[in-house]
């Protein structure tokens, strides 16, 4: 079943949604140069100050449109939240409802005169505006607003004429409005449809099929983001001990069943923030961003603590212990460095009778 368009989407969604609004300047380019041009032409051969007024206006307008575009593209924030995103929305539909009231005084004023290349010229700008609109709006309000406007206007003035031949081409006019409808409510509804598709699959694509966590892809996407941040930030790799003996003892599928425990446990001591991932095997990792070297031994050592308590698998007990290697890097750091040295420092705590935590050597030293 079709779902309404814009209905409960994700802020994230709404905002990609509101940004491909700017991405039809070519299609914005067109039909305002048609506006423009074709007024011009108009105005010229009939000398009409009112159609003179009209292309006036058309010029301001369609370069409030074209200006709007590209302030969008020059001047929006990195990440935007939906309240600037809305914003933006307004700043494009501001314009371009003026713009299409600009198309619908040329059609009242060409029929008003019975200026028949004027009459042509509009019918052709509200074709271009309502087809683009239907195909590359994807706001379906907006859409709705400027066919109702344009194509409203056109129907109304053919059917004042009495003319029973323009008046049937009203009335298909008005079929062809509601095929508007239709047509753009179908496609912002595929594509919001699409692009919650697309997020879900992107999700699932960092998430850990085993234990549900962040996968290794999401690790390595928030280390960089850590290393590029200007703040420090901790990491710490994390190693079962004893996770094989239990593995050998109980059969793989308990093994899994020990590693989502074990996932559900450290989930519930990290930190707001803090990107959790199982990177292979019995491997995890914590990013910690903006974690100095006291919040990392803390979180460090409720690992050692949580995961070392007694589980039942299976209706089987079992026991691990958890090593972990910790490293805390300054607000420039290299991702492969801060791997090495976390590395470094989980080797040691393997190395020293495993079940604790220890900071990386240069660090510790430090």
């Amino acid at each position: 079943m079709m779902r309404k368009p814009s209905a409960d989407l994700p802020a994230e969604i709404e905002v990609e949604i509101i940004s491909r609004l700017f991405n039809a300047l070519p299609q914005v380019l067109c039909v305002t140069t048609g506006l423009v041009v074709g007024s011009l032409i108009v105005s010229l051969e009939t000398g009409d100050l009112w159609l003179w007024a009209i292309f006036g206006l058309s010029l301001v307008t369609s370069a409030s449109r074209i200006v709007g575009v590209l302030a969008f593209k020059r001047y929006r924030p990195a990440a935007m939240t939906l309240a600037q995103a809305q914003r933006w929305e307004y700043a494009y539909a501001a314009p371009a409802l003026v713009f299409t009231c600009n198309i619908a005084l040329l059609t009242i004023r060409s029929f008003q005169i019975d200026n028949t290349d004027g009459i042509i010229l509009s019918i052709g700008l509200t074709m271009a505006l309502t087809a683009g609109s239907c195909a590359r709006t994807l706001r379906y309000w907006l859409c709705a607003t400027l066919s109702t406007i344009s194509l409203g206007v056109l129907i109304a003035a053919l059917m004042l004429t009495r003319d029973p031949l323009k008046m049937g081409i009203g009335m298909l006019f008005g079929l062809y409005l509601y095929s508007v409808f239709e047509s753009s409510r179908h496609i912002v509804s595929q594509v919001e449809a699409l692009l919650i598709a697309e997020r879900r699959l992107d999700a699932e694509a960092r998430r850990d099929a085993l234990t549900g966590i962040a996968n290794r892809r999401a690790f390595d996407e928030a280390l960089a983001a850590s290393t590029e941040a200007p703040e420090p930030f901790a990491l710490l790799l994390l190693d079962l001990d004893g996770f094989k003996a239990v593995n050998d003892r109980l059969g793989h599928a308990a093994g899994d069943e020990l590693l989502r425990q074990v996932a559900d446990r450290l989930g519930g001591i990290v930190r707001s923030g803090d990107t959790l991932a199982r990177l292979g095997g019995d491997e995890f990792a914590i990013v910690m961003p903006g974690a100095n070297a006291r919040a990392a031994e803390a979180v460090a050592g409720r690992a050692v603590a949580t995961v070392g308590l007694p589980y039942v698998v299976f209706g089987s007990p079992a026991i691990v212990g958890i090593s972990v290697g910790v490293e805390v890097a300054g607000a420039v750091a290299d991702a492969a460095a801060i791997k090495a040295a976390a590395d470094r420092a989980l080797y040691a705590a393997k190395a020293a009778g495993k079940g604790q935590a220890m900071l990386a050597p240069a660090r510790a030293a430090a």
